[in-house]
């Protein structure tokens, strides 16, 4: 995945999982969109997802770490996730 791959998925998140995580995180997230913190971005919000037992499908759980591989950020996260499919 390159660069811009990864910047435009990464972008897609908050809107995505937006009623899956607390109001506060999302505008967290929305900020860190806007300043280009993509690894970060995925972090927290894998974190917060994990955090309120929110549920992910299996592809959601594998494009979650694919974006945090991609940035350089641990995926230990991602295996924390409810997945249900």
């Amino acid at each position: 995945m390159d660069a811009n791959e990864t910047a435009r998925r990464a972008r897609a998140l908050p809107d995505r999982f937006a009623t899956r995580i607390p109001s506060q995180t999302l505008e967290g997230l929305r900020l860190m969109e806007e300043g280009g913190e993509h690894g970060e971005l995925a972090s927290e919000l894998t974190a917060a997802l994990a955090a309120t037992g929110a549920v992910v499908t299996a592809a959601e759980q594998r494009e979650l770490r694919a974006l945090l591989e991609a940035t350089g950020m641990p995926t230990h996260p991602a295996d924390q996730l409810t997945v249900q499919d």
